[in-house]
């Protein structure tokens, strides 16, 4: 009870610190969390905290994402986390040192050294436990992709509004809903074959595809912004394979794609076609054009799509929001 006490005590300190890092949109970096993740635990073998405890040169001792993994995992949080764990960012570090000044200056606040080994294991258990609640919240628990999803629409206008969404957001978050819908498409039309479901940022090289999806002799590259090195390097490679390569990529940048296909020699030997198109007139055709079909295969869509992000990314901020008209 003891330990109880004195933690919810030293959260009101560590809550401040915690919420001083907060960006002005809201979020907070992963490197913080892993910070208090990492602390909290040195804070089981003594107290104050000291700096050759917890610092290993310009790193966090033990730093990685297995050990973040392994930290969650105790807590009963088994999704997936940031892979490397903070330890190849200078930040975590920074984070680590004043985190473990404020414990300190709280600690000693709140009796901390006159409490037993094992109170303070617990003390250590609980303020961990508070960092993993901060990593449900504000790593697990973002909010997901919002967009106008009508059933009453053509199923192209959904995604290209959630595509619009994901450029809204910013960063590669476009490029991510792109290429998992495209997957999910895939899986709806296809349920025999194996669809690969891996990151966004996961290179093709790294895996030995010959494109983003191989569906029979088929490759598919999504990407939103087409260049020659899409048509002379993995295209032609794609060719000199055996393989017919096809090029995915929003309907705004069709054009700029069928250009540099005929600038690359390649207008006659590569397809080109708009994502919206690919995913949502395939989805319209497999619910054989009856509007009852579409709404159940949209949101079967969704659904997919939501698995695959589970799945392979470690940002579940990328889910889709799945309306409940549908």
């Amino acid at each position: 009870m003891k330990a109880v006490t004195v933690s919810e005590a030293m959260i009101v300190s560590i809550s401040a610190w915690y919420e001083s890092r907060r960006s002005s949109k809201g979020s907070v970096d992963s490197n913080v969390m892993c910070a208090g993740l990492y602390i909290t635990e040195f804070l089981a073998s003594g107290f104050p905290l000291t700096r050759d405890m917890f610092a290993a040169e310009s790193q966090v001792k033990g730093a990685s994402g297995a050990k973040a993994k392994s930290i969650l995992g105790e807590h009963g949080e088994h999704r997936r986390f940031t892979s490397e764990g903070g330890r190849t960012s200078r930040y975590t570090i920074r984070h680590a040192e004043t985190l473990a000044d404020e414990i300190n200056k709280a600690g000693e606040e709140n009796g901390v050294a006159s409490l037993s080994d094992t109170e303070r294991a617990d003390l250590s258990a609980l303020l961990q436990g508070w960092f993993v609640d901060r990593v449900r919240d504000d790593y697990f628990g973002k909010k997901r992709i919002s967009a106008e999803i009508d059933p009453e629409n053509s199923v192209r206008t959904t995604v290209a509004n959630l595509i619009a969404a994901g450029r809204e957001r910013g960063g590669t978050t476009a490029g991510a809903i792109a290429q998992h819908l495209v997957g999910a498409k895939l899986k709806i039309r296809f349920p025999s074959a194996d669809v690969n479901v891996e990151s966004y940022t996961t290179a093709d090289v790294q895996t030995g595809r010959a494109g983003d999806y191989e569906i029979g002799d088929t490759t598919l590259h999504v990407t939103m912004a087409p260049g020659e090195k899409v048509f002379k390097d993995r295209c032609a490679h794609n060719l000199r394979e055996g393989f017919r390569p096809r090029v995915l990529v929003p309907e705004d940048a069709v054009a700029a794609a069928v250009q540099i296909a005929r600038l690359s020699g390649l207008e006659k030997k590569v397809a080109i076609q708009s994502i919206e198109d690919f995913v949502g007139t395939n989805i319209e055709e497999t619910a054989g054009f009856s509007k009852a079909d579409i709404r159940t295969k949209l949101r079967e869509l969704l659904e997919l799509y939501n698995q695959r992000i589970e799945v392979a990314e470690s940002d579940m901020s990328l889910m889709i929001e799945i309306p409940t008209n549908l």
